[in-house]
């Protein structure tokens, strides 16, 4: 069988994770709990590096709006009947359409994808009247980022475009300004996305791994599947609607999982050296007679109008021993930046050590001594399945759509998560009724 990669966490817990395969102990990470409503989509968006501009800038009025719906005098309307609000403009920004080589014709054709699934949503029987919320929805195009270390990522004329529909529905409320009577369908609420296309990293996953760094890849850890929530398959923390959601990310190999390892640790021994170099070269200067003579005459010159100059001009012979074992103490192999650099070469000797024993006639006494099956505590590294697509299909068509986040509406069970167990129709009470009332075969047919 081809090497896969698993990524396992030591059994001394994650401040002593490793890459070991050896190591099968403790469960994976775990999702983090809910948060506050905006926050927590705030950080969802930084995780789905793709979203439009106009989801944010809605997010940042609603937090501006939040500030009146916290007012002691608001008073929430749940039993009012809302309105399904009129599309908002579509964001496809000029970064966005540069990335992914988007015409005008071809934008225009993925909106009315869009449009099309905003009619399916708006049938849905649990929002098509709403009660108690609005609801706003709007598209975005998203951008497409070629990672530094991602062999085989296709360009982005390559591929269908990608982009999402974001549903909101908003809490109505009224509140007293100037002696009146104000009613409005706005605030904070939890956002549910339709991701179209989008089968990378930052979507649905665990995210990075740590011992990569900042390199620049497309890797991750694969979504699990966990059951289903009405009929749609749960993947991490996202609904997948595919043809078949499995084959949309592809094994990362134990190979490709180390040479990332690798680049990282590299930048880190680059990182030291550079540091090491440039404290060497301070004490070649410190070192230097010609140096110490012309900073001890500079003393001199300012000794001259102080009242006691003998002890200044030996504060400053001091000062330039002091330097000069501080520096000799930080390049030596033993502490400081010397250490780090040391530390480093080792770091980096490991895994290329490793790498180098990937090797046809290494294979058997590999098989014995690592893991590539699944086993306790280990996690399935995976990079996006580019082949899934169908490239004889218009670039506009939509192929797979992902319904995300759903641990933050959707894990009621978690006594915790106050926005899942919140009392008003608004917000995530909305989302579970969107997503459970869905015409699921229109979703289906919807795709090709």
């Amino acid at each position: 069988m081809p090497w896969r990669r698993w990524r396992c966490k030591s059994p001394r817990g994650p401040e002593t994770e490793s890459f070991a395969l050896l190591q099968p102990a403790v469960q994976s990470l775990e999702a983090n709990a809910a948060r506050h409503t905006i926050l927590a989509m705030l950080r969802m968006m930084r995780s789905v590096a793709h979203v439009g501009f106009g989801v944010v800038i809605l997010l940042a009025e609603s937090v501006i709006a939040g500030a009146t719906l916290a007012s002691p005098q608001t008073r929430p309307l749940p039993d009012t009947p809302g309105t399904w609000k009129p599309w908002k403009p579509f964001s496809a920004t000029a970064e966005a359409r540069k990335e992914q080589t988007a015409t005008p014709a071809l934008v225009k054709a993925f909106e009315a994808e869009l449009l099309a699934l905003n009619a399916i949503l708006r049938r849905a029987p649990a929002v098509a009247s709403p009660v108690g919320f609005s609801v706003e929805t709007w598209g975005h195009l998203a951008g497409y980022h070629p990672s530094g270390f991602a062999p085989g990522q296709p360009a982005a004329s390559g591929l269908p475009l990608s982009g999402g529909l974001t549903f909101g529905a908003f809490p109505i409320f009224e509140y007293e300004r100037n002696g009146k009577t104000v009613r409005e369908d706005t605030g904070e609420t939890a956002l549910q996305m339709f991701l179209v296309n989008q089968i990378g990293r930052g979507v649905i996953d665990r995210g990075n791994v740590p011992e990569w760094g900042a390199v620049d890849h497309d890797a991750f850890l694969q979504p699990l599947p966990q059951g289903e929530i009405a009929n749609l398959p749960r993947f991490g923390d996202g609904l997948v609607i595919a043809r078949d959601p499995a084959s949309l990310w592809t094994p990362l190999s134990l190979r490709a999982a180390l040479d990332l390892v690798a680049k990282a640790r590299q930048i880190d021994v680059d990182s030291a050296q550079q540091s090491v170099d440039a404290q060497t070269a301070r004490l070649t200067v410190v070192r230097d007679p010609a140096w110490r003579a012309n900073r001890l005459k500079e003393a001199q010159q300012a000794a001259a109008t102080m009242p006691n100059p003998e002890a200044f001009l030996k504060q400053i012979e001091e000062s330039i021993r002091i330097e000069e074992a501080t520096l000799v103490k930080e390049v030596s192999p033993t502490a400081g930046s010397g250490k780090n650099l040391a530390d480093a070469r080792r770091a980096l000797a490991e895994v290329t050590g490793w790498i180098d024993a990937l090797s046809p006639a290494m294979a058997t006494a590999l098989r014995e001594k690592f893991r590539t099956v699944p086993a306790t505590g280990c996690h399935p590294l995976a990079r996006p399945n580019y082949a899934y697509f169908n490239n004889a299909l218009p670039r506009s068509t939509p192929q797979v759509v992902i319904i995300t986040p759903i641990a933050r509406c959707f894990d009621t069970a978690d006594g915790n998560n106050r926005e899942a167990n919140a009392p008003s129709p608004a917000g995530c009470r909305a989302n579970r009724a969107l997503i459970e009332s869905l015409d699921k075969a229109a979703l289906k047919a919807w795709l090709r």
